[in-house]
């Protein structure tokens, strides 16, 4: 059952409800009615239009490609074909729209603005299906109208009224058979819970799910205004948030500033509520690992989302004069000694027929200082490198003895040749 409301005239309907940006515009064309209205849309604002198909390769997706070419066709636009793959897993679903939305903004060129076909029952099933599973303020706001460079111009109309405005514009459409399955829990919703809410409790529940996450949105632009504040800093190694900002604003802000730097370290995908808890919980010392796998521990002013370390890096030789690069930036060997000491360079003092060797830190490596020798471990601990960091730094080896800690400290012992070191190192 509709939603009350709705002019009689569905094309009109769809003219009114929707909000067209301006282009240049590029529709995800599934082929069915959704984003075909979406295409006609579109290009009746008169913006440059083009099209594409995502073959997910599924037993349907011949007939949903022939749809859209037909549905291009008619409407005289543009239509590029794009096959992916769907890895396996959980959920199929999922799979396949992640896979989608990555082939989608890869094919975006500068400028262009991606729309899809969502409607106004598709915003009611994520609200009532983000409810059902206890979602809070961002979860309610259910899907945005923007962000980044995707829209969703149909936003606020109903599916009712795209599928007549369908009809009525002779748009050559199929309908997705995956739609009518009652395994996926989406579908569930669509097929008997909705229907059996709007008979029972509100008619017009539609048009109630999309002011809730209208006005959920609000509330959450609002929190997520101030989280933006806060920086979430990505090195190649690791992302990190202040953890001072995590300690000490509201919850609501905290768990914003926690999902950003999640999203940052592994994607798109945010966390669920226990993985972005764990990030807060950090800031008072407590580690722990969530899905990645992410280490999520303190470090200083910092809380840390890094990778566990993995197996140490392979040696590589440094000639002199000379650059080698290695994992974490590059040294460069001149020789003599340097009248003046850049930041984090070392003087070192060898035999000129002593190869010089980058390699990672190793256990039960000593460098000489003037009142004998030292482990390298606790040169690191000294100079408050990150304990995921001390494993694998590098070191530079000549004849076996390491004469220095890249960018930390060089050896005291003495010899025939000077050589000036120098270290561009990259942020751990």
């Amino acid at each position: 059952m509709a939603d009350k409301g709705e002019l009689t005239d569905p094309i009109e309907a769809v003219r009114a409800g929707a909000s067209v940006p301006s282009g240049p515009l590029v529709v995800a064309l599934s082929g069915g009615a959704d984003s075909a209205v979406c295409a006609w849309l579109a290009r009746d604002a008169g913006s440059k239009v083009r099209a594409i198909f995502v073959d997910h390769g599924f037993e349907e997706s011949p007939a949903l490609a022939m749809a859209a070419r037909n549905i291009a066709a008619r409407l005289e636009i543009d239509l590029d074909e794009i096959p992916v793959v769907v890895p396996s897993g959980p959920s199929p679903e999922g799979q396949a729209r992640s896979v989608r939305h990555a082939a989608l903004e890869e094919a975006l060129k500068p400028g262009e603005v991606l729309l899809s076909g969502h409607t106004a029952d598709d915003q009611a099933e994520t609200v009532l299906g983000n409810l059902l599973r206890g979602a809070g303020a961002t979860g309610l706001a259910g899907i945005p109208r923007s962000r980044t460079r995707w829209a969703r111009p149909l936003l606020s109309v109903s599916r009712g009224n795209v599928r007549a405005a369908a009809d009525a514009l002779m748009l050559p459409y199929v309908d997705d058979p995956a739609n009518e399955s009652i395994e996926p829990r989406r579908n569930q919703l669509r097929h008997e819970v909705l229907p059996l809410l709007r008979e029972r409790f509100n008619p017009e529940l539609t048009a109630a799910l999309s002011r809730t996450a209208e006005l959920a949105a609000a509330d959450d632009d609002v929190l997520e205004q101030r989280a933006a504040t806060v920086p979430v800093v990505s090195t190649p190694y690791a992302v990190k948030v202040p953890a001072a900002a995590l300690a000490t604003t509201p919850l609501a802000v905290a768990s914003r500033i926690a999902r950003r730097a999640i999203r940052v370290a592994r994607g798109d995908y945010p966390g669920d509520a226990i993985e972005v808890g764990a990030v807060v919980a950090a800031a008072a010392g407590v580690s722990t690992t969530i899905a990645g796998p992410l280490q999520v521990e303190r470090e200083g002013p910092w809380v840390v989302l890094a990778s566990p370390t993995e197996e140490a890096p392979e040696a590589v030789q440094l000639s002199v004069p000379g650059e080698t690069t290695f994992w974490a930036g590059s040294v460069v060997a001149k020789e003599g000694r340097a009248p003046w000491q850049p930041l984090g360079a070392g003087v070192v003092v060898l035999d000129a027929a002593v190869p010089l060797i980058v390699r990672p830190v190793a256990t039960g490596d000593r460098i000489e200082i003037a009142s004998g020798h030292k482990k390298v471990i606790a040169v690191l601990a000294e100079a408050k490198v990150p304990p995921r960091s001390r494993q694998h730094w590098p070191v530079v080896e000549a004849g076996g003895t390491i004469v220095w800690v890249v960018g930390v400290r060089g050896s005291a012992a003495e010899g025939s040749h000077p050589v000036t070191l120098t270290a561009t190192l990259e942020e751990q």
